[in-house]
């Protein structure tokens, strides 16, 4: 006898119905291996190629869920069916929602089993390599760069299609990791603009003694070291677009010289007294609180009403998971063809942690999640690939709670703020005395 190629394993506490289902697998020519209880279903999981699993619900001690719940866990791309002699309702809902793909009532006969084995294991195949349907990255979903499916991402792009020809400068504004400089660098691609430089500066990468000449040039002999004329990267973006990245990292002399930039549409080379006419597009970005900034009197109010002409704020990655699938999609091809794995697919188990997990480091992080995963794949990418501190991520609510104390403090500081610090003050509009405000803000 010829066996094909799938192993199945049927657990069941009835030794006669194990034996009955292992001679009509038999004569279907399956491989089988049994089990009476589920502790030594858990043992044949483990130390054998298993290709279907078949259980029985109701057995004594651990029951039927219990193992199906296990297999899924541990053994997701194994398909499940459920035999079982009592049905209901609620058992067959039950055994669906721990990863059973059909359902079987006793008795039944060997035509039934044989056609819910080959309906059982087709499912099984198509959940493995890919049960997820990725959108297509047509020109909806695609755009300078850019990709996604979510109404933010829609909006985002109706944005920058306004603002793409015109010189006003915007301000980019997010968490790190969502794609700030893209957007920047879509708005200038798309323009009438791109044929002409686009410069890049990040603002909290150059040394702050150095960054007033890195932005505008200097003039041999200005500072030690200045060994020759140097133009600065304002001028190299003339004519086109420069990017100002992390701007809330700039110094405050740097602050006063940009908003003359913006003013005057001049630079001033250091050690120079003749300024110089520039002709270029300003685009900022910040994951910095630039209005709290203001407040703190750590950037210029006067700069960022000057930078924030257009505003555009990026939505993080936890608050658009409508996107997650076209950029897994997106990644993943990306990686395919660097590492020339052509048709790297990913199973839906695989997906639905990565659909769970809140990606703090936004679309960054996941570039670099999908990454790894191809390169530690072979053709399909399942939950075994993935990291464990995505599997075991306690999904949470984004609300931080406070105790009482907490907020008490922060309302009575609010007060001392607006009165100036003045004590008595405070505690007449909070109806406390002087010693209790005291005690509570220690």
């Amino acid at each position: 006898m010829t066996f094909k190629k799938e192993n199945i394993l049927v657990v069941d506490d009835n030794n006669d119905m194990l034996d009955l289902i292992q001679r009509q697998l038999k004569s279907f020519h399956y491989r089988t291996y049994k089990a009476s209880s589920v502790n030594e279903a858990i043992e044949v999981l483990k130390s054998s190629d298993i290709h279907l699993l078949i259980s029985d619900l109701n057995m004594p001690n651990i029951n039927g869920i219990e193992l199906l719940k296990y297999a899924e866990e541990h053994f997701p791309a194994i398909p499940k069916l459920v035999i079982s002699g009592i049905p209901s309702v609620y058992n067959v809902v039950n055994a669906m929602k721990s990863g059973a793909l059909d359902y079987l009532t006793k008795p039944f006969t060997s035509e039934e089993l044989h056609k819910t084995i080959l309906d059982s294991l087709k499912k099984g195949a198509s959940i493995s390599k890919i049960s997820t349907n990725f959108p297509d990255l047509n020109n909806e979903k695609s755009y300078a760069g850019l990709h996604g499916n979510s109404s933010h991402f829609r909006d985002l792009i109706e944005i920058i299609k306004r603002v793409k020809d015109t010189k006003a400068n915007v301000l980019i504004e997010g968490e790190s990791g969502t794609g700030k400089e893209m957007i920047a660098r879509a708005i200038h691609f798309t323009s009438k603009l791109a044929d002409q430089p686009f410069i890049v500066v990040n603002c909290g990468g150059i040394h702050e003694n150095l960054i007033e000449s890195e932005l505008f040039g200097h003039i041999k002999g200005s500072f030690t070291g200045a060994s020759e004329n140097r133009v600065g990267l304002f001028q190299s973006a003339s004519g086109g677009t420069i990017f100002l990245d992390e701007i809330g990292d700039a110094p405050l002399s740097v602050q006063i010289k940009l908003l003359r930039v913006i003013q005057e549409k001049e630079i001033l080379r250091v050690g120079a007294t003749k300024p110089e006419k520039i002709d270029v597009r300003i685009l900022c970005a910040t994951n910095s609180n630039l209005e709290d900034m203001v407040v703190k009197g750590t950037f210029r109010e006067d700069l960022y009403y000057r930078i924030n002409v257009i505003s555009i704020r990026t939505v993080p990655l936890r608050d658009r998971k409508e996107d997650l699938l076209t950029l897994i999609h997106l990644f993943i091809e990306k990686y395919s063809h660097e590492y020339n794995k052509l048709n790297v697919q990913i199973n839906e188990k695989a997906i639905e942690i990565l659909m769970r997990y809140n990606w703090p480091g936004n679309i960054r992080e996941l570039e670099n999640v999908i990454h790894r995963l191809v390169i530690m794949s072979d053709d399909t990418i399942t939950l075994d690939h993935i990291p464990e501190n995505l599997k075991y991520h306690i999904h949470s609510s984004d609300t931080v709670f406070k105790s009482l104390k907490e907020y008490e403090k922060e309302q009575i500081l609010k007060v001392l703020a607006a009165v100036n610090n003045n004590k008595t003050k405070a505690a007449q509009i909070l109806q406390i005395d002087r010693k209790t405000l005291t005690q509570k803000v220690l």
